[in-house]
């Protein structure tokens, strides 16, 4: 395995910590659980970085990285929402998440028939990600902020999933030739 494989495990690694302290619900917990919540994203940018320039970008690291990425937005989200108990967090998780498994899904289909990836990552891929990460840090520090700062992180979370919706439709408009 390559030092980006190693990069990328650890955001796997960190899923575990983050949710444990998310539990605990003190502002104290909730930081550390954003701190590592950030870290592991940043982890998604090193490891690209690190296998381009250290010229050891390989098959399984394509596919730990996905894995991760898709692991550590899906089993957050989800225990925030068993965490929190919140109704209002059900529907946008769950858009997001079935966002999330049909287009892994339908990338990992194209690329079996293609027998290469000829998928690219959109602008509105990239933005919903971004949206995703600034929803997801702001639900984990959101208990310790009153009413006003949950309202805005829940409408924040609806974002993320109305623009999900949008680049799933994207996306398959752009590849429903390979379909």
């Amino acid at each position: 395995m390559t030092l980006a494989s190693y990069v990328t495990l650890l955001r796997i690694v960190l899923i575990l910590p983050i949710m444990i302290l998310i539990s605990n619900m003190s502002i104290l917990s909730n930081l550390f659980a954003l701190i590592l919540f950030l870290l592991a994203g940043l982890t998604d940018y090193l490891d690209g970085k690190i296998a381009r320039n250290t010229k050891t970008e390989t098959s399984l690291g394509a596919l730990l990285d996905l894995l991760a990425d898709k692991l550590l937005v899906c089993i957050v989200l989800v225990w925030l929402v068993y965490v929190k108990q919140s109704t209002y967090l059900i529907i946008p998780v769950l858009i997001i998440i079935s966002r999330e498994l049909i287009i892994s899904s339908l990338r990992q289909y194209i690329v079996e028939n293609l027998g290469k990836n000829e998928i690219k990552v959109s602008a509105i891929g990239k933005s919903k990600t971004s949206i995703q990460f600034l929803a997801i840090s702001l639900l984990i520090i959101g208990p310790n902020f009153g009413y006003y700062f949950n309202f805005f992180a829940a409408m924040t979370i609806w974002l993320a999933a109305f623009l999900s919706i949008y680049s799933l439709l994207a996306y398959y408009n752009e590849w429903k030739d390979y379909i």
